[in-house]
C-alpha cells in the first residue's frame, strides 16, 4: 500500500500576488465598497502593497489573498478618518476667513496689539505650548510628542497661559 502525500499548497510569491491582476482587482472592490472615490482607487491599492511589503516578512501571511483583503478594508477605513478630519479642518478655516475683512478693524488691530503684548509677558515654555495649540492649531498629544514632554505638562502649561493671557487682556481692558 502506498503512503499518502499531503500537497502543500505552495505559498505564493508576495511579489506575484502584488501584481496579479485578479487580486488587484479584488482590492480595488474592497477599497470601493469601502467608499474610496474610483479616481482614488489606485492610490488606495499603492497604500495596501506598501503595508505588505513593510509588515509581513514573505511566508508569513498563510492567506495572502484574505490579509489583503483586510488591509484593504482597513485602508478605506484611514481614507474615510482622513476626510473626516480633512472637512473638520476645512470647515475651521472657512469659519475664520468668513469674517474677513473684520468688521471692526481698528479693534482687531488693538486686541492684536495686545495679545502680542501678552504673549511676550510669558514664559517661554507657556509661550511656546500656547502658540502651538492655537496658532499652529496642534493637538495636545502632537504639542507632547513634539516638545517630547507629558501631554499633562501641556495642558499645565495651556491652562497656566491661557490665564495668564485673561488677565492681562483684561487689565489692558481689551477683553
Amino acid at each position: 500500500m502506498a503512503a499518502r502525500r499531503t500537497v502543500r499548497p505552495q505559498a505564493r510569491n508576495t511579489r506575484t500576488s502584488l501584481t496579479d491582476p485578479a487580486i488587484i482587482s479584488r482590492i480595488r472592490a474592497v477599497l470601493a465598497l469601502g467608499g474610496v472615490p474610483w479616481d482614488q482607487l489606485d492610490d488606495g491599492v499603492q497604500q495596501v502593497r506598501v503595508k505588505l511589503l513593510e509588515a509581513t516578512p514573505l511566508g508569513q501571511v498563510r492567506n495572502e489573498e484574505a490579509w489583503l483583503m483586510v488591509v484593504a478594508a482597513r485602508v478605506a477605513a484611514d481614507w474615510h478618518r482622513t476626510q473626516k478630519r480633512d472637512t473638520a479642518l476645512r470647515q475651521r478655516l472657512a469659519n475664520r476667513w468668513s469674517r474677513w475683512p473684520p468688521k471692526h478693524p481698528q479693534e482687531d488691530r488693538m486686541l492684536a496689539l495686545a495679545v502680542a503684548d501678552a504673549l511676550e509677558t510669558l514664559p517661554a515654555g507657556q509661550r511656546q505650548v500656547l502658540t502651538l495649540r492655537f496658532y499652529a492649531d496642534l493637538t495636545v498629544r502632537d504639542i507632547a510628542g513634539l516638545l517630547d514632554i507629558p501631554e499633562g505638562t501641556v495642558k499645565s502649561r495651556l491652562h497656566t497661559a491661557v490665564g495668564a493671557m485673561r488677565a492681562y487682556l483684561s487689565a489692558q481692558d481689551v477683553i
